[in-house]
C-alpha cells in the first residue's frame, strides 16, 4: 500500500517515528513543505509552501484572511497524479492532519477528482467547532466530514469533539501517539546537587511560562531547564534555556529530576496532547503539570496533575515535596514508566495505526 502522510511545516520526528515500524509493510512517505519542524527520518517529498517564504509581521493573519491559512502544498496534485500514474491507484492512501487545514482541503478536492482511493485524517483539537472563524474554513471542514473515510485521534477528547461537530462516531479511531522507549528511557547516573526541574515546550504564554517562572522564583534551591524556544523572556537567574535538535532530546529528560509542564488555556486553545508528557514519562520523571485540554487522559494518574488555577503556588509545593520525599518519587517514577511501555510504545503504537490502513481497504 502506498502511504502519503500530507503534514507541510507541521512534519515533526516526534508524530512521525510511530509510523517508522509500519515501513516492512508499507510504502510510506511524507509530504513536507520546504521547511519541515525537525528533520525527518521517513522517505519526505519536499514541496513549496507559503510557509517557506520569509517571515514578515502579521504574515499568518494575513495569509489566514486572503486564502485560509499558510499550509499549502503547491505541486500536490501533480504529485499524487505522477504517482497514481505510475502506480495502482486504488493502493494510494492520502493520509493528512486536521479538517480545517489547507493541505487537508487539497486532499479533499483529490479525493472529489478520484486521484486516490482512500482519505484519512488525524485530528488533535479538542475544542468543538474552533478554528471556524472564517466562512471559508467552515466550508472546508463540512467537506472533509464527507470526503474523509477514517479520522484519527491521539485522544478521547478530540474523539468526542469530532462527534460533536457531526462526524459519524463509527469513522473515528483513538490511537495515542508513542515513543521509541530503546532511546527514550530511564538513565542511571548520580543524584544532581542542585535537583533539574526541566519544562520542555514553546516559550509562549499558552505553554506557562509566567506561571514557570513565580515557580522558580519561589524555588531558588533548584535550576529550571527550558527546551524550546519562543518569544517570552525570562529574568530569574535559576532558569536557563536551550534548543536541543529532537535525536537528543532523550539526554535532557535523562539529566533532569522532575518534569515540569504548566500549559494553561486561551480562549482559543487548550493542550491537545503534549508529546512531552509522553517522553518524560518514558525516561521515568515524575511529572507535575495543569488539567488543560487532554493532559489529564495523557497523563492519567502518573503524574500529579493540578488545575490551572493558582497552579504556581500548588505546582511549586507538589515539586518540593516529590524530590524530597524518595519514596513519593520513586513510586511516582515507577508509575510513569508503567503508563509508558503499556500505552506509548511507538510498536505497539504502530500495530494500531496499522488497523488504520487495514480499514481503508475495506
Amino acid at each position: 500500500m502506498n502511504i502519503h502522510l500530507i503534514r507541510a511545516s507541521h512534519a515533526n520526528e516526534f508524530e512521525l517515528q510511530n509510523y517508522a515500524p509500519l515501513m516492512g509493510k508499507h510504502d510510506i512517505q511524507v509530504i513536507t513543505s520546504r521547511h519541515p519542524l525537525t528533520d525527518i527520518t521517513l522517505s519526505v517529498n519536499k514541496l513549496w509552501s507559503p510557509t517557506d517564504l520569509l517571515n514578515f509581521p502579521y504574515r499568518r493573519q494575513l495569509l489566514n484572511r486572503l486564502i485560509g491559512g499558510e499550509q499549502w502544498l503547491f505541486g500536490l496534485r501533480k504529485y499524487c497524479y505522477h504517482v497514481s500514474k505510475h502506480s495502482n491507484k486504488a493502493d494510494m492512501v492520502l493520509h493528512t492532519a486536521e479538517t480545517y487545514s489547507p493541505y487537508t482541503h487539497q486532499a479533499v478536492q483529490l479525493k472529489k477528482e478520484g486521484l486516490i482511493s482512500k482519505l484519512i485524517c488525524t485530528c488533535w483539537e479538542t475544542i468543538p467547532h474552533n478554528n471556524e472563524k472564517f466562512a471559508r474554513l467552515r466550508k472546508w471542514k463540512h467537506e472533509a466530514y464527507e470526503q474523509v473515510d477514517i479520522f484519527h485521534t491521539p485522544t478521547q477528547r478530540a474523539k468526542d469533539a469530532l462527534i460533536v461537530e457531526g462526524v459519524e462516531e463509527s469513522k473515528i479511531h483513538v490511537i495515542p501517539y508513542g515513543v521509541d522507549l530503546t532511546r527514550f528511557r530511564p538513565k542511571k547516573r548520580k543524584r544532581n546537587l542542585r535537583p533539574i526541574v526541566l519544562t520542555v515546550a514553546r516559550l509562549e504564554k499558552e505553554k506557562g511560562m509566567a506561571e514557570l517562572e513565580k515557580i522558580a522564583s519561589s524555588l531558588p534551591q533548584y535550576d529550571f531547564r527550558v527546551v524550546g524556544q519562543g518569544s517570552y523572556r525570562f529574568t530569574t537567574p535559576n532558569i536557563s534555556i536551550s534548543q536541543v535538535p529532537y535525536s537528543e532530546i532523550h539526554t535532557a529528560y535523562q539529566d533532569a529530576d522532575l518534569f515540569l509542564f504548566p500549559s494553561q488555556r486561551t480562549e482559543s486553545w487548550e493542550e491537545q496532547y503534549g508529546m512531552a508528557l509522553v517522553e518524560a514519562m518514558a525516561c521515568g520523571l515524575p511529572i507535575v503539570t495543569t488539567d488543560s485540554g487532554a493532559i489529564p487522559e495523557v497523563v492519567g494518574w502518573s503524574g500529579v496533575v493540578l488545575p490551572e488555577s493558582d497552579f504556581a503556588s500548588s505546582a511549586a509545593r507538589s515539586i518540593q515535596k516529590i524530590i524530597t520525599d524518595t519514596a513519593l518519587r520513586s513510586r511516582l517514577s515507577k508509575t510513569a514508566l508503567t503508563r509508558a511501555h503499556k500505552l506509548y510504545d511507538r510498536l505497539l503504537v504502530a500495530k494500531k495505526l496499522a488497523t488504520i490502513y487495514a480499514d481503508s481497504d475495506v
